[in-house]
């Protein structure tokens, strides 16, 4: 089964009820949302997201089980000066989750900034485990990242090696499509990218897919969304994903730019549903 959706807005004063009626607007069976702001820790109590509206309402079309969380960007784990901080939120981010039955937690791994990437490694290691003895059930993904700056997890091996140190089920990766083809992965040769994904064995973690065009070539390390069918990557090779078995019952989040200010998820998610 092909499940698509995409990041929709989760605000006052409808929060969960208002996000996941967006998606089913949007033709949408699956949904991702920021519990608070992305660029901010800034959070509401979970007694506002309207959580019995959305049961008696649009459980059954998006269970609980299929809406992915994101957190917000401003944390690094992988600093030591900022990880207890990063740490504690996370721990509370996770039960609110558990408040909705919200199983995956889509993370930035972070940046290695002044140290250097092995510190930054174990650094990113040791606060993950705190995190899993102090939370249960959610599964944390590390997302694919572009490779701009210092930051980490542009490399499948990197990511693979992390989460054979943790040794843990409630690990896992997001793959960004954007990000892997900026981080130099050529997502055109199918063929070869699928082989990729199996001789690192990645393809083993992947549990959501943050489906996006690119607006720079192959290796640019930059991390700009473009539209589908409006980037380097292109409407094939996206479709391919979308269709492709490897990824059946694997949530396909969308987080393309606006147009004229509005988004266009749903013409976009048409777009890709066809053969």
């Amino acid at each position: 089964m092909i499940k698509i959706g995409s990041h929709v807005p989760f605000k006052k004063p409808d929060y969960l009820f208002g996000a996941i009626d967006i998606s089913l607007k949007n033709k949408a069976n699956t949904a991702m949302i920021f519990l608070g702001p992305p660029q901010s820790t800034m959070r509401t109590q979970p007694e506002n997201y309207k959580f019995e509206q959305y049961v008696a309402e649009f459980s059954k079309q998006i269970p609980p089980a299929d809406i992915v969380v994101h957190a917000p960007y401003i944390l690094n784990l992988a600093n030591p000066l900022k990880a207890n901080f990063s740490i504690d939120f996370l721990v509370k981010e996770i039960e609110k989750m558990n408040f909705i039955g919200a199983k995956f937690l889509v993370l930035h791994p972070g940046f290695f900034t002044t140290y250097t990437r092995l510190e930054a490694k174990n650094q990113l290691v040791k606060s993950l485990k705190v995190i899993l003895e102090k939370t249960k059930n959610v599964v944390i993904l590390l997302e694919t990242m572009a490779g701009k700056g210092t930051e980490m997890c542009s490399s499948f091996e990197e990511i693979v090696e992390i989460i054979d140190d943790l040794n843990s089920e409630r690990i896992g990766v997001c793959l960004d499509t954007c990000h892997v083809w900026d981080a130099g992965y050529d997502l055109k040769n199918y063929a070869e990218f699928q082989q990729e994904l199996i001789k690192t064995k990645i393809i083993n973690h992947i549990k959501v897919i943050h489906l996006n065009d690119s607006a720079n070539p192959l290796g640019s390390k930059k991390d700009r969304h473009a539209n589908i069918d409006k980037g380097f990557i292109g409407l094939e090779t996206l479709q391919k994903i979308v269709h492709d078995p490897l990824f059946d019952n694997i949530p396909i989040i969308l987080e393309t730019p606006y147009v004229d200010n509005k988004p266009i998820y749903d013409q976009e998610i048409a777009l890709l549903l066809k053969k």
